[in-house]
């Protein structure tokens, strides 16, 4: 590659770099925000309990909102609440809209932070941040007030409240098993007259992000038709074209569903809350709802905060109807709270395992590596050497294939004299310099595609073990070697006065040290000094291939230690591979061991 073109590449690389740097400039973020709300610390009462909430005037001011009935009216009455729990699950209803507040799961922490230690003992809660309670019919026609009175209603929870033109509404709550519960939902017209009941929503929450860390491309909505699922995410909402979302009109909400909805969902990196009616709603709505973002002191602490955090806001849809003297509507509903973890999620009948995003051949792929990686993993306690002896495992399966390919690509090597000598013969004749260039490698029986088939075989291995890695709850808060959560960067410093670089996913200005991404740099580098370049490359594709680890390197820096630890076993089993091929044949040996003499250009092999 000539300086010209070295000089393209790094001036691409320092325009991705400076984008978002340049963006910033000219439509500077707004001062002043707020950080995100801490978590709530877990409740002491017991489980049938009822507290008493301060007045919502002397709470924490809840983030803005788009105008709509995705946020509760002011209230001044106390909050009551009341508690459902198991060993896995701790549910607060609330008085203030008769639903949720939170899901608390029991087993897994609110932050496994490596730098705060305390905040392990707060569990994680779904629905947390989000501007109305979860399960409830929201804030609306059929709610009034807002206020409802909560009572105990045999192992379960009840929510009631009566309108005043005769309707009296209710939900009852009861847990299943697991992190499974049941909903029933029942309206009813007590009066003497006819009532319109107006088309409304059910709730099933608001997708927010666990922690001010959560990978936000991974947080979303979801939602199953009976034949595939859809996902309605940060990029859905932002309409970009090409990449660039300057030149496209940003989304604000989404509607779909069109009364084929089986299940409706929200996620974010690690956790679930799926809703799945009885009977079809009439669609899905999902309203972008930003969060209030970090302040600056915040981004100059920290350079893998989420700087532009949001929720999305979902609600089943349902018609309007009209309710005769004593008559009432019942939606039964069977809820979903707890971590993406499939075998959780796969005794389920409705496909529940979709929301961990394993469709495709690269899902199977995944889906097939975790239940792997989770077999090898009850033979070794240690999750970061399961991901090293399941690589190994992989590339041993892969090995006859990719043996033959180096064999192959170092056999064509070997012959590249005189295929060069036939492209120069026939250079002024392209025809006729790919049939002769056919015929002298079918006569040395080399196969063109021997050094593709091993990539195009093993790709969707490679893609699959990103998806799997990326949301496996089985490597958040597992430690390996100096990596004290595996399902984030191995940061072991953070380097003052770097860190604004939007290509690696760092907004501070603290620029992290993470060891795990360098040494995969280091073992692609050898690795590429190691592996033939395949001679029917031109020069310019032998150097972009050399260097592509480089960018690749750059791009996920940012990315899970379980991930690049995958990677980096590759690279080392690969280099291994190479050195036992080489050392087992001399240069210039063919496949089958012995020398292969150049011949003379027009001349056919033996001939006198």
């Amino acid at each position: 590659m000539d300086r010209k073109g070295i000089a393209l590449i790094v001036a691409c690389i320092a325009g991705m770099i400076g984008l978002k740097y340049v963006a910033d400039v000219i439509w500077p973020t707004p001062t002043g925000a707020r950080p995100l709300p801490t978590a709530p610390a877990a409740s002491t009462n017991a489980a049938a309990s009822r507290v008493n909430a301060p007045p919502a005037s002397s709470a924490q001011p809840a983030p803005a909102l788009p105008a709509g009935p995705v946020a509760m009216p002011a209230l001044s009455a106390a909050e009551e609440t009341l508690f459902l729990e198991n060993d896995l699950l701790r549910i607060t209803f609330t008085s203030r809209g008769g639903g949720a507040r939170l899901m608390e799961l029991k087993r897994h922490p609110a932050s496994v932070d490596c730098s705060d230690s305390s905040a392990r003992g707060v569990p994680s809660a779904l629905n947390r941040f989000a501007a109305l309670p979860a399960l409830t019919l929201g804030a609306g026609p059929l709610t009034g007030d807002g206020l409802f009175q909560l009572s105990r209603s045999g192992p379960g929870i009840r929510a009631e409240k009566a309108l005043t033109n005769g309707l009296r509404v209710s939900q009852e709550w009861s847990l299943s098993n697991g992190y499974f519960f049941e909903t029933v939902v029942t309206v009813e017209n007590r009066g003497t007259a006819p009532v319109s009941v107006p088309a409304h929503d059910y709730v099933v929450g608001a997708a927010t992000p666990m922690d001010r860390h959560d990978m936000a491309e991974v947080q979303g909505a979801y939602w199953f038709d009976g034949e595939k699922a859809e996902q309605i995410n940060r990029a859905w909402f932002a309409n970009a074209t090409l990449g660039c979302s300057s030149i496209s009109t940003p989304r604000s909400e989404f509607t779909g569903g069109s009364s084929n909805l089986v299940w409706a969902a929200v996620h974010n990196q690690f956790f679930s809350l799926i809703v799945q009616p009885a009977r079809s709603p009439a669609g899905l709505r999902v309203v972008d709802m930003p969060l209030p973002k970090p302040t600056r002191p915040e981004l100059d602490a920290d350079g893998r905060l989420n700087p532009d955090p949001h929720a999305y806001h979902t609600a089943l849809t349902y018609p309007a109807e009209i309710l005769g003297p004593g008559q009432s509507t019942t939606r039964r509903y069977t809820v979903y709270a707890g971590p993406k973890e499939y075998r959780q999620l796969k005794t389920s009948d409705k496909q529940l395992d979709l929301v961990m995003d394993f469709t495709g051949i690269t899902g199977f792929c995944a889906k097939a590596l975790l239940l792997l990686l989770n077999a090898v993993h009850s033979l070794i306690p240690s999750y970061g050497a399961s991901i090293v002896v399941l690589t190994i495992l992989i590339k041993l399966a892969f090995w006859p294939l990719t043996n033959a390919s180096t064999r192959s690509m170092k056999r064509m090597a070997a012959l590249q004299p005189q295929m060069n000598a036939i492209r120069e013969k026939y250079k002024n004749d392209p025809a006729k310099m790919n049939q002769k260039t056919m015929e002298f490698m079918k006569e040395h029986r080399l196969n063109p595609m021997a050094g593709c088939l091993p990539l195009l075989l093993t790709f969707p291995v490679f893609i699959g073990f990103f998806f799997m890695l990326r949301t496996a709850i089985e490597l958040r808060g597992e430690s390996f070697l100096w990596c004290c959560d595996l399902s984030r960067p191995d940061s072991v410093y953070v380097v003052p006065g770097l860190g604004f670089f939007p290509l690696l996913g760092i907004q501070g200005i603290g620029l992290p040290l993470n060891i795990m991404p360098l040494l995969y740099l280091a073992t692609a580098w050898w690795q590429s000094t190691l592996t033939p370049m395949s001679p029917q490359m031109d020069p310019v594709q032998q150097k972009m291939l050399k260097y592509m680890p480089v960018f690749f390197g750059v791009l996920f820096y940012n990315y899970s230690a379980g991930l690049t630890l995958y990677w980096t076993t590759q690279n080392l089993m690969t280099i291994l591979q190479t050195k036992i091929t080489k050392a087992s044949e001399g240069p210039g040996t063919g496949a089958a061991g012995t020398v292969v003499a150049p011949v003379q250009p027009g001349r056919r092999k033996g001939s006198a």
